[in-house]
């Protein structure tokens, strides 16, 4: 089980099997080739057009889990606090309208832990803010890699939560290679992205631009 560090959102790989249409063996050689290649943490999520059962998911999580550790890489669960713990996940990331953090903090304390933010309207209260170690902010730009996505904020929006709080923030949403660097001006510890790696023609040349923007 990881500590959290800031220096784990750098290049915070996200998705699950409904980014390459459903086809789990692409989604575990993408992902297995994003680890040789530098991610530096990755959040499974199967939502937004999943077709697994949970049965599906418990079984493709546990491949996820052997490649994360296989490459040193931590592994977030998006949302589903059970699933996490039965794959042995070292994190948990939460929207604002999944399950209280709160509620199921007992359970949930050994694990880093993660909170999407669209604005300064959504930074939560300290008590709450105290539990979490990092935030994710956006989205950032337009995307098509999720579904009820609120309206990006811009760079303007994402320099104004990042001055608000000292939590390490990941910016998410509409991020590519030749935005990047605009993106890590604006102060903050990292880049989440989906389909700038899954949806790469040339991932090795993406992943470099990403990490080094």
């Amino acid at each position: 089980m990881y500590k959290f560090k800031p220096e784990m959102l750098n290049l915070y790989l996200v998705g699950g099997s409904q980014n390459v249409a459903g086809n789990q063996i692409r989604f575990l050689e993408i992902l297995e080739q994003a680890c040789q290649l530098g991610i530096t943490a990755f959040q499974y999520r199967e939502k937004d057009g999943s077709t697994l059962s949970k049965e599906e998911k418990i079984n493709l999580g546990h491949q996820v889990r052997k490649i994360t550790q296989q490459y040193q890489i931590p592994l977030i669960v998006d949302d589903d606090w059970q699933l996490a713990q039965k794959i042995g996940a070292d994190g948990l990331h939460l929207g604002q309208s999944d399950v209280p953090l709160m509620d199921i903090l007992p359970e949930v304390s050994n694990l880093i832990l993660g909170l999407s933010v669209h604005d300064q309207q959504e930074l939560p209260a300290t008590d709450l803010l105290n539990q979490l170690d990092y935030l994710g902010v956006g989205p950032v730009y337009s995307t098509r890699s999720k579904t009820k996505i609120k309206t990006p904020i811009g760079l303007d929006g994402l320099k104004n939560v990042v001055q608000l709080t000292d939590k390490p923030i990941v910016a998410i949403g509409g991020i590519h290679p030749d935005n990047a660097c605009a993106i890590r001006t604006t102060g903050v510890d990292g880049l989440a992205v989906i389909s700038a790696i899954f949806n790469s023609s040339q991932l090795t040349q993406d992943i470099s631009k990403l990490k080094e923007s």
